[in-house]
């Protein structure tokens, strides 16, 4: 994922126009691509210690898996851009295709 700080920044500012809850604990949900289950499992397992749940894990075509792992916690446009950062490296570490981003949702 090409995740620049302005980017987020801007996405921060469109959110709070719209009234979402950015300052409260939220639902973040990250997504990884690959065509091996296996090297998804490697991602997951390296988040997990840090809190993170398995949302899913499914094929999405004959060639590619998805995963989407989530966290509940408060996170500011620096600290999500730090994350994105991060994922692009671990994704590159365990040899998975695409960090291909998040999204955000309240928690229910």
């Amino acid at each position: 994922m090409n995740a620049k700080l302005e980017t987020v920044n801007a996405i921060f500012e469109s959110m709070k126009a719209d009234r979402f809850p950015i300052d409260e604990v939220l639902k973040w949900n990250f997504f990884f691509l690959d065509s091996s289950r296996i090297n998804l499992i490697k991602i997951y397992n390296e988040l997990r210690a840090h809190g993170y749940n398995l949302e899913a894990l499914e094929q999405i075509d004959s060639s590619c898996y998805r995963m989407c792992v989530s966290k509940a916690e408060k996170l500011s446009p620096e600290k999500l851009h730090r994350r994105n950062v991060a994922f692009n490296e671990l994704a590159d570490y365990c040899n998975v295709q695409l960090y291909d981003g998040w999204d955000v949702e309240r928690l229910v």
